[in-house]
């Protein structure tokens, strides 16, 4: 009996030893995902929504994401401030909407440096590091991409040539590209995109400037009859999270949104756009618009045209006390690897 009630003893002893198992997660972690742009716009349809589905899956359902399109949080120019501050968990930014708030990464608005979204977007990441972080503190930064490259887009009158231009009011989100505008021959003026499709249709401006998808997404082809091939830019984005609350979560469910963020959702995000520029092309085409490709001859012109607004740009960082002329350098080195 002595020795039964030994061994029960040491029984009992050893099963509290025995770590109890991590109690089962109750619910879902739910994040608030912000968007200013709608569930029709190709980069609800073919990136946040598959992104968040994937978190979903990969997390083995304790993440659950909750988009909210439109801007129902806030507007597009807000964003970068409400995911700092907690008003959304997620969303994605346009530093171009806050002008000279982030001032490195406009370096990726100068004119005629990219020619896709994918290869773009990829060689911007990979200057994360070295230049973006300390601009980009205060948030979670899980990808940095760009937008395929902008075209024009006309309500009445074609653009073959520099001097048909002249005239013409065209919308420029941002000073980069007001300034691009500017040295083109036309005048500037500085739009949202979600406000860019009553702007045409009031006539307060004749034309803009987007990449393709824009016009399907926008829906921009009801308003648009003209259409010139040339190029010109492209228009850094972010995809942000709270940091707080990416703090806040399990070791293991921050691996899971670290896996599909950096270099992997810079390319993920980046083929999508340049897929969906097709939509854009459809559209224009169904509205029976005319699409003009600038000759290599023409877009050498409006480079050279250019090449001030470049020059302008350095100037200005290294005024600052920033590299600009480094991180331009950087920058074409980045893309003759990601994007030649």
């Amino acid at each position: 009996m002595r020795h039964a009630g030994k061994a029960f003893a040491l029984a009992l002893v050893a099963a509290v030893m025995v770590p109890a198992p991590a109690p089962a997660q109750d619910k879902p972690i739910e994040l608030k995902f912000s968007s200013w742009v709608s569930t029709g716009h190709g980069h609800h349809r073919t990136v946040m929504a598959p992104w968040a589905k994937m978190l979903e899956e990969k997390s083995g359902g304790r993440l659950k994401v909750t988009i909210y399109p439109g801007a129902t949080l806030g507007k597009a120019a807000d964003h970068f401030d409400m995911i700092k501050n907690g008003i959304a968990d997620m969303g994605f930014a346009t530093p171009g909407y806050t002008p000279g708030r982030f001032p490195l990464i406009s370096v990726t608005e100068l004119p005629m440096l990219f020619k896709t979204s994918k290869g773009g977007s990829l060689a911007v990441m990979s200057l994360f590091d070295k230049y973006f972080e300390k601009e980009l503190a205060g948030v979670k930064v899980l990808w940095i991409w760009v937008h395929p490259p902008g075209q024009f887009h006309l309500t009445k009158k074609p653009v073959q040539k520099l001097e048909d231009m002249a005239g013409l009011k065209i919308r420029a989100a941002t000073p980069t590209t007001a300034a691009m505008i500017k040295g083109l021959g036309a005048t500037p003026v500085s739009i949202s995109a979600p406000e860019t499709y009553n702007a045409l249709e009031r006539g307060v401006i004749d034309g803009t400037i987007f990449p393709w998808e824009a016009i399907a997404g926008f829906k921009l082809a009801e308003v648009i009859r003209h259409h010139a091939v040339a190029n010109l830019y492209v228009a850094p984005l972010m995809t942000l999270m709270n940091q707080k609350k990416y703090n806040s979560l399990p070791a293991d469910l921050r691996k899971v949104i670290d896996d599909l963020s950096g270099p992997w959702g810079a390319e993920f995000t980046g083929s999508n756009w340049d897929n969906n520029e097709q939509d854009g092309i459809a559209a224009a085409k169904k509205a029976g618009a005319t699409i003009y490709t600038l000759p290599a001859e023409e877009r050498q012109r409006w480079g050279a045209r250019l090449k001030a607004v470049e020059d302008e740009w350095v100037t200005a960082m290294q005024g600052k006390g920033l590299p600009g002329r480094e991180i331009l350098k950087d920058l074409r080195e980045a893309i003759t690897k990601h994007d030649p």
